[in-house]
């Protein structure tokens, strides 16, 4: 006969934890790969989507009202949307509802500070880097001490692509549509191109390096849009590489930030990137720099960046 305590222990493991009940907002690129590696505890009961699909999606029903998939009561919201007024108000109702937020929209996560605050817990890793775990490593320097006072990177890989291509000789047109083919550029490239997501970026980097709020908007920028026919040629035949170098620097008097065009040295970390790739070289007060790289664009390297936030947070909760 089984005893008392022997059926406990067993009723015990087989229940667990109780999984987080997860909703997903958005389904394209990105969310897709998303759902197909959501980890073990996360229990998907609803998915937002443009478009009805009847068959559901990993077995979670497919919503187009937003009401209809947050009276769901999520634990975790997970947003993957192209970003907007819409995608800034569903977080704001996700944080507002009490649900843990991940997300992969670094505009919002930029110019919202507030929202980061008042979250049950707000996190964005993909918003940065894609691949490449730029703020994951910032905060680990910053948890361990290490002042940084200087950040540089390639931090959108969308341009990167498009100025590989020119340096090639191909037309920004070209360039452009070839990076949209592939899955690099939205359909509006314009925040790339113009440095805007980088601006977005650097003021994510800003706040988790210091603490420092910067407004995107009033950050330098310079336009790959702007560059004169055959810059890229040029630059290729000078034995320099053309990147949109993205950098902060930090001095008594407050931070600077600016993303410009430049033509870099073959021997500078930046020049190595290659297509979708980012690379951020970190420079700390004391000690050698810290070169972060990965790529930065396309649905794999961002996907496997929220997953990571994810899992982090299940840890969490369940530690």
């Amino acid at each position: 006969m089984t005893t008392p305590a022997l059926t406990l222990t067993r009723e015990i493991t087989r229940t667990g934890p109780r999984p987080m009940r997860a909703i997903m907002l958005g389904c394209g690129v990105v969310g897709g790969g998303v759902i197909d590696r959501l980890p073990d505890g996360i229990k998907l009961v609803g998915v937002l989507a443009r478009t009805p699909r009847p068959g559901g999606i990993a077995g979670a029903p497919v919503f187009t009202d937003a009401d209809a998939v947050f009276a769901l009561k999520p634990d975790l919201v997970i947003e993957a949307l192209p970003g907007g007024r819409f995608a800034e108000q569903l977080l704001e109702r996700a944080v507002q509802a009490g649900c843990h937020v991940v997300t992969a929209n670094k505009d919002v996560a930029a110019r919202r500070p507030d929202l980061v605050r008042r979250a049950k817990s707000f996190a964005c890793s993909a918003a940065v880097g894609g691949g490449a775990p730029v703020l994951e490593t910032v905060q680990r320097l910053s948890e361990a001490g290490t002042a940084l006072t200087r950040v540089r990177g390639v931090l959108n890989g969308t341009s990167n692509f498009v100025l590989d291509r020119l340096a090639r000789g191909e037309t920004l047109d070209s360039a452009v549509q070839a990076a949209q083919e592939a899955g690099f550029a939205e359909a509006d490239p314009s925040a790339d191109l113009d440095g805007l997501d980088a601006a977005n970026k650097l003021a994510l980097i800003a706040r988790e390096a210091w603490g420092v709020q910067l407004n995107p908007a009033e950050i330098d920028t310079q336009s790959i849009s702007d560059l004169p026919a055959g810059a890229g040629a040029k630059a290729r035949a000078d034995g320099r590489v053309l990147r949109q170098v993205a950098s902060l620097s930090r001095s008594p008097v407050g931070v600077k930030a600016r993303v410009r065009l430049e033509a870099l040295t073959l021997d500078d970390p930046l020049a190595r990137t290659r297509d979708e790739g980012n690379c951020v070289v970190l420079s700390p007060e004391r000690g050698a720099v810290v070169i972060v790289s990965g790529k930065g664009a396309g649905r794999g390297p961002t996907a496997a960046s929220v997953i990571g936030d994810v899992t982090r947070l299940l840890a969490e909760v369940r530690s």
